[in-house]
C-alpha cells in the first residue's frame, strides 16, 4: 500500500478512551495519514504513547480556549465542519465515529470506510453523561435541534461505502436507525506492560470503576453492596461524584470513593478486588469488565448491551437482568455461592486474552484489502 493515500478522520480528540484507543491503533497501520478532527488537546494524550508524530489536522477556530470548554454547545456545527473537509486528494478515507465523523463527503473515486463506536446516544434515546434533555427548559428546543440532527445523521451514516463496529449492540443499532449492515471487529485491551507485575491492593473489597456519570448506575451499586455489608472500592470522576460521595456517607456503608486513580493504581485496585460490577446500561461494548478479566476477575454485570459479546453468566460473569439495587444484591449473593466452585481466574483470563491490538489490526487491515480489492493492484 506504498502509494496508497489515506486520510483519518476522527470526532474529538480532547480525551483519551476506548475510542482514541481504537482510531490510534488505526493510525498506527497507516502512519503517514493525516488525522481530522473537529477538537484536538494534546495534553489529553501525554503519557499515552498515542499519536506520538501524528500530523493532525484541526480548524483554526477550535483552537480557541473557550472552544475546547463548551465544545458540546456547539453540536450545530460539527455536521457543517465535517461535510465541507476538503478530502479529495485521499484515495482512503477511514473515519472513526461515535457522531459527526462519518458524514464526511468522498467521491465515486474514493472508498470510505467507517468504524462505528455507536450511532450518536444522546440523537436515539439512550443515556448519556448528562441528564440535560430531561430538564423542561431544554426540552422543547432540543426536541427540534435533534429532529434535524437525526435527519442529518441518518443521510451522513449513507455516504461511508462500507460500515465496521464493534459489538452486535452496536450493530443492532446500525441496522435499527441506518437500515444497514456492518461486520464486527471488535476493541481491544490497552494496559501498559509495565503495570502488569504491580502488587495487587489489599482488603477485601469490590470494585467498581469508570466515569461517574448518570447512566452508569453507580447510585444503585453503592447501596447494593452496603445492603448486603460488603466493601466497595469506587474509582472514577464525573458529574455524579459529589452526589455519590454524598450517598456513600448516607448509608454508612463501607465505600470508598477514590476519585481519579493512576494507572497503576488502577491495576492495583483490578488485582485486588474480589469481583468487579458494571451495570451500566446500553453500553456500546464495555471495556472495564474485559481489563478485570485480563487480571483473572469475575465481574457482576447487567445482561445488557456490549457485555453480552464476552460475558458468560457462571463462567466469567454473572449476569443480572436489572440495575436495581435488589437485582445486584441478589447477584452478589449468587456469586458468592459459586466463588469457590468456578475457575474464575482461568475463564476470565482466557476470555480477555483474545482482545488483543495485534487482533484488532488483522482483522481491520483485512476488511480493508478486502474492500479496496483491484485498487491496491499495483500499489506495493
Amino acid at each position: 500500500m506504498k502509494n496508497l493515500e489515506v486520510a483519518i478522520v476522527h470526532d474529538y480528540l480532547n480525551a483519551y478512551g476506548g475510542a482514541e484507543s481504537v482510531v490510534n491503533a488505526i493510525w498506527e497501520l497507516f502512519p503517514g495519514a493525516p488525522i481530522y478532527t473537529a477538537l484536538w488537546d494534546k495534553k489529553a494524550f501525554d503519557g499515552t504513547n498515542a499519536f506520538k508524530g501524528a500530523d493532525v489536522r484541526v480548524p483554526k477556530w477550535a483552537r480557541m480556549p473557550f472552544v475546547s470548554k463548551f465544545y458540546k454547545y456547539l453540536v450545530p456545527l460539527y455536521p457543517l465542519f465535517f461535510e465541507n473537509l476538503d478530502l479529495s486528494g485521499f484515495d482512503l478515507v477511514i473515519s472513526s465515529s461515535a457522531n459527526f465523523a462519518k458524514g464526511v463527503r468522498t467521491s465515486k473515486n474514493q472508498v470510505h470506510i467507517s468504524y462505528i463506536h455507536t450511532p450518536p446516544r444522546f440523537l436515539y434515546g439512550y443515556p448519556t453523561e448528562t441528564g440535560k434533555r430531561d430538564l423542561w427548559y431544554c426540552k422543547i428546543p432540543l426536541k427540534i435541534l435533534d429532529f434535524f440532527l437525526r435527519r442529518w445523521d441518518f443521510k451522513a451514516a449513507q455516504r461511508p461505502n462500507y460500515l465496521i463496529c464493534n459489538s452486535v449492540e452496536v450493530k443492532n443499532r446500525i441496522k435499527k436507525f441506518y437500515g444497514r449492515d456492518a461486520v464486527i471487529v471488535p476493541p481491544f485491551l490497552s494496559i501498559d506492560p509495565k503495570y502488569e507485575k504491580t502488587a495487587p491492593k489489599k482488603g477485601d473489597y469490590y470494585l467498581a470503576l469508570g466515569r461517574l456519570s448518570l447512566f452508569k448506575n453507580f447510585d444503585k451499586i453503592i447501596p447494593a453492596c452496603a445492603k448486603v455489608g460488603r466493601s466497595l472500592k469506587v474509582a472514577g470522576v464525573g458529574r455524579e461524584f459529589d452526589n455519590l460521595r454524598k450517598l456513600a456517607k448516607s448509608l454508612r456503608g463501607d465505600t470508598e470513593m477514590l476519585g481519579f486513580v493512576s494507572e497503576e493504581e488502577k491495576v492495583s485496585l483490578y488485582k485486588g478486588c474480589r469481583a468487579f460490577i458494571n451495570i451500566a446500561s446500553d453500553e456500546d461494548f464495555g471495556m472495564t469488565p474485559l481489563e478485570a478479566m485480563h487480571f483473572g476477575k469475575p465481574c457482576i454485570l447487567l445482561r445488557s448491551g456490549g457485555f453480552l459479546d464476552y460475558a458468560e453468566d457462571g463462567y466469567n460473569s454473572i449476569l443480572i437482568d436489572s440495575p436495581l439495587a435488589e437485582s445486584l444484591e441478589a447477584g452478589i449473593k449468587r456469586f458468592e455461592s459459586l466463588e469457590s466452585k468456578v475457575n474464575w481466574a482461568k475463564n476470565c483470563k482466557e476470555t480477555a486474552a483474545g482482545y488483543t491490538k495485534e487482533r484488532f489490526q488483522t482483522e481491520f487491515m483485512e476488511i480493508v484489502r478486502d474492500k479496496l480489492g483491484s485498487r491496491l493492484e499495483g500499489r506495493g
